[in-house]
């Protein structure tokens, strides 16, 4: 009667155990599956600075989804914008309790930044051109300077120099000088030329020295630039003996003229408005003999200024006296006189513009 009951009590004990773990698998299903990532783009995927691409992604059996890049938690379905700089890579992460899973994407900043030169109303001269140019975001841009020879003349009557270079065309930008640098930024750049009106004792487009302005612009000019230094520290001026027409002028804006006709008569080589006529400085080559109120504008206007590199000797004028001399100034002490032909005072030439 005893082995009986204890067949009973095993029985017993193994359907308790089967109906347990029946209970327990009914209650908890199947294993948990980690997150399924569908989806994730970027569109466009390329792109270039300043402008967006669009992550979008599909996401099933998550609890929680994030991206990286500071975007943060996301819905499990979406979209949204995003403005890199450079190329980056995007990761989404999906989680639940069975664990992480996670896709990428990329969006590709093209490097096509520029840096371009604008001449600002020059009325001359070529635009610089960077050589070093598209940039990548952040590089080092070394400014240009004005190697096109810009020049902005006769422009309402007034001509001007240039000054350098700022980020707005009305200088209420960024100035940047020659040889100066910055970083790029996010965006092209445009480096606007910067001009002033000329005055007194300013360097010249022939990088000469202003030393008179008619307040005007007629008959071609209104500025007389000197040259940065003398031509002759002694030549003749010719034609001694030789009375020559329509070269008497002593007025302002009569030199030019003299010296279109003195070559015309004295054809020797090596004379003060020969030496003047035939210089080409600066890349220019419109220079002449000053006359003698021109030539006494550079003593006042220059010399007693201290500007010019004007040494203590007499100048000549392209103003004839007579047949066998010339007016000359001597640059010591400002006194004007005549000197026969022959004699050798210094030339320092001048040019309109």
């Amino acid at each position: 009667m005893k082995k009986k009951r204890i067949n009973y009590f095993k029985y017993f004990s193994l359907f308790f155990a089967i109906e347990v773990l029946v209970f327990i698998t009914g209650c908890t299903g199947a294993s948990p599956t980690t997150p399924i990532i569908i989806s994730f783009s970027a569109n466009p995927s390329t792109i270039t600075v300043g402008e967006s691409s669009t992550l979008s992604w599909i996401v099933t059996d998550a609890a929680s989804v994030s991206i990286d890049n500071a975007i943060g938690s996301v819905a499990l379905t979406g979209a949204t914008a995003v403005n890199p700089t450079i190329t980056t890579t995007y990761t989404l992460t999906s989680t639940n309790i069975a664990g992480s899973v996670t896709a990428t994407t990329t969006v590709t900043v093209s490097s096509i930044l520029t840096t371009t030169y604008n001449g600002n109303g020059h009325t001359a001269g070529t635009v610089p051109i960077d050589p070093s140019s598209p940039y990548e975001y952040g590089a080092t841009v070394t400014v240009l300077g004005n190697t096109g020879d810009l020049i902005r003349i006769n422009d309402g009557g007034t001509s001007y120099r240039f000054t350098g270079w700022n980020t707005k065309a009305d200088g209420s930008g960024s100035d940047q000088a020659e040889g100066s640098t910055f970083t790029m930024g996010a965006s092209n750049v445009t480096l606007y030329a910067q001009w002033t009106p000329y005055v007194l004792r300013d360097t010249g487009p022939a990088e000469g020295y202003i030393f008179y302005d008619k307040d005007g612009y007629s008959d071609g000019w209104r500025y007389l630039e000197a040259a940065p230094t003398d031509q002759s520290t002694g030549a003749p001026w010719g034609c001694y003996g030789v009375v020559i027409t329509g070269v008497d002028g002593t007025a302002v804006g009569t030199g030019k003229q003299n010296t279109i006709d003195i070559e015309a008569v004295c054809t020797t080589t090596g004379t003060a408005a020969d030496i003047c006529a035939n210089l080409s400085l600066s890349g220019y080559s419109d220079w002449f003999l000053p006359s003698k109120d021109e030539l006494n504008l550079m003593y006042i206007n220059l010399k007693v200024a201290g500007v010019g590199g004007f040494v203590g000797w007499p100048y000549w004028s392209s103003s004839e006296y007579h047949a066998w001399s010339a007016w000359y100034q001597n640059f010591g002490n400002g006194f004007q006189n005549y000197s026969v032909k022959d004699s050798k005072p210094w030339v320092r030439a001048v040019r309109a513009f």
